[in-house]
């Protein structure tokens, strides 16, 4: 037969095992929080925001096209596809994490389509065709621009590179530093691998 004692005691380990439980939960919880916000976390994050077509990835896209010398919005467009392509497409594995305090460095191995070959070649063929991008006389820069974007966005060659990714630690996110020219131009495919 139970007694009130023994329903007593068994109440108290119930209330105790309840906080146990709830301590267990929110150490897990912590774990899990710093786990999500790493810094390898923070540019997987990233990486997605290109391969999706996030909305600042491409409002940074159109202040660079902006900037570049296109004669008209159709060709500008074009552009803007090749390079959606570019970045929808980007592959990418995280090789390492090394984290400083609240400075971090994360190495990325990247896959892009190979803009940089592309250009070249529509360079050379530029130079062994010219009579077919000229318009009455004169060179026409409108022509070998529409010609290289159409071979952008045909291209399905790839090309490997290796990114490292700077992040600083704000309270308790992992946020990267703005890309350096030549991780942006790995980015776009448009690295000059030969000069090295």
């Amino acid at each position: 037969m139970y007694t009130r004692d023994f329903f007593v005691k068994n109440n108290i380990r119930g209330e105790q095992m309840k906080k146990m439980l709830v301590v267990l939960s929110c150490m897990c919880l912590l774990v899990g929080c710093s786990f999500m916000n790493s810094p390898k976390k923070a540019v997987e994050e990233l990486l997605k925001k290109y391969q999706s077509l996030d909305e600042v990835v491409l409002n940074d896209l159109e202040l660079t096209s902006e900037s570049s010398v296109f004669t008209g919005s159709n060709q500008r467009n074009e552009y803007m596809k090749a390079m959606k392509m570019q970045y929808s497409d980007l592959k990418y594995e995280i090789t390492n994490e090394e984290v400083n305090g609240d400075e971090a460095v994360v190495t990325v191995k990247i896959s892009v389509y190979d803009f940089y070959k592309v250009q070249k070649k529509a360079s050379d063929y530029l130079n062994a065709h010219m009579d077919e991008f000229m318009t009455d006389g004169n060179f026409d820069n409108n022509k070998f621009m529409s010609y290289k974007i159409k071979q952008m966005q045909e291209t399905s060659e790839r090309v490997e590179y290796t990114i490292n990714v700077d992040l600083k630690k704000n309270g308790d996110e992992w946020k990267a530093e703005a890309f350096d020219r030549t991780t942006l131009e790995k980015l776009h495919g448009t690295y000059n691998y030969e000069q090295n």
